[in-house]
């Protein structure tokens, strides 16, 4: 009997000496990881970095975080940032955003993010690198606003996000949204009518991606990985009358600029042109070529169209519909 109390005795100094070491570690590696970054030149700034989660897990937060990029403008404050993961698998890691805003900033503007609930769980290397293999995002409701008023809203909300394992700066990603609300700022841009509904009823993603490296450390240290090649399988978006369904396969040179094809199917795609009369993007000859395309499929409420992406401009068959955006990660 009293072998065995030794053995529990010894378990359990050995099991606190590890979780000791290991979430001292992590809280130093923090540490560190913020003065290199102020070595940079970035303002890198928390007030407290504290430890628990005793004796299952190991648990750092930091509070009172600011990051800010000088070489791209990005930066983020945040009340706290909750790390976890088990002690018997460090490299399984557990992020809590806070419940009070997250303020970001870019040359473009500021905003707000408030979250409900907003955790993801990675999976990483056991590396220096810390090479991302796996991610699930998941929030209960979300809000995006800025000074001139809400962007994008959101409800229960997932973000799954998986390595390739032959392929390292391969990621297949898949998201889907419930209650997907535009704000007034993206409202009043588009001069989307008052009766039009107020939520999506239905948007979802699933592609795949692949850099020009995995996802790392150094996407936050050093700059972002580049997209140099998207497939999108599918990606579905319902809003009042009109139904939408896309998929692409594009390359992406060094510049950002994409080339290849992107499928589109609308229905009820005379819905569409309601928002594109009132914004003043619709020119006459585009309504007309999209009416001729509808009757060439059979069914003149669904659209089935194929654009092609070259130079730098958005096709359809020989008619340009304008410039395609520049696919850069700042």
């Amino acid at each position: 009997m009293r072998r065995v109390i030794w053995l529990i005795l010894g378990v359990a100094l050995l099991w606190s000496a590890w979780w000791g070491v290991a979430t001292f570690g992590v809280a130093r590696g923090i540490e560190g990881w913020l003065s290199a970054r102020q070595t940079e030149g970035w303002q890198a700034e928390t007030s407290a970095i504290t430890s628990g989660g005793y004796p299952k897990d190991i648990r750092v937060t930091v509070k009172d975080i600011a990051l800010a990029d000088p070489d791209t403008g990005a930066a983020v404050q945040a009340s706290s940032l909750q790390v976890q993961a088990p002690v018997w698998d460090p490299g399984t890691v557990t992020l809590d955003l806070p419940k009070d805003p997250i303020l970001l900033a870019s040359p473009e503007g500021r905003s707000r993010l408030l979250m409900q609930k907003g955790q993801a769980r990675l999976a990483v290397t056991p590396t220096a690198s810390l090479a991302l293999e796996q991610m699930e995002a998941t929030a209960d409701a979300w809000l995006l606003d800025a000074e001139a008023g809400d962007i994008l809203a959101g409800g229960t909300s997932r973000l799954s996000v998986v390595q390739d394992p032959e392929m390292a700066a391969k990621y297949r990603f898949e998201m889907g949204i419930d209650a997907l609300r535009p704000g007034e700022v993206p409202r009043r841009a588009l001069y989307i009518p008052l009766d039009w509904p107020v939520t999506f009823d239905q948007f979802a993603l699933n592609t795949t991606v692949i850099f020009d490296r995995s996802w790392d450390i150094t996407a936050l240290e050093v700059s972002r990985p580049q997209p140099r090649q998207i497939v999108i399988h599918s990606a579905e978006a319902a809003w009042g009358a009109l139904q939408l369904r896309f998929a692409a396969a594009l390359d992406v040179d060094v510049q950002g600029t994409a080339s290849g094809t992107l499928n589109v199917q609308a229905r009820n795609w005379r819905s569409m042109l309601i928002l594109a009369e009132t914004s003043g993007a619709l020119r006459p000859q585009i309504e007309q070529a999209l009416s001729t395309f509808a009757g060439l499929a059979g069914n003149p409420e669904t659209l089935d169209l194929a654009l092609t992406l070259r130079g730098g401009t958005v096709f359809l068959g020989f008619l340009p519909l304008g410039p395609a955006p520049r696919l850069i990660l700042r």
